[in-house]
């Protein structure tokens, strides 16, 4: 299974980030907050993402300073 980002994996499949929470089970705005590095996932939440998208996930947190 390859490696791929959020916004890359999600694309690829076709899905627009609403579409892809409601597969979830998460908000959009928690998709767009993934894609941009913002915050990290749940595991449980990783785990529903990866199966949804059919790949493996790489997630990354910006640092962000206050």
């Amino acid at each position: 299974m390859a490696t791929m980002t959020l916004s890359k994996a999600r694309k690829a499949k076709g899905l627009t980030a609403y579409a892809l929470a409601q597969a979830v089970g998460v908000n959009r705005s928690t998709i767009s907050r993934l894609e941009r590095g913002l915050r990290l996932p749940m595991h449980d939440t990783a785990v529903r993402l990866e199966k949804v998208l059919g790949c493996d996930l790489k997630f990354s947190a910006r640092r962000v300073s206050a």
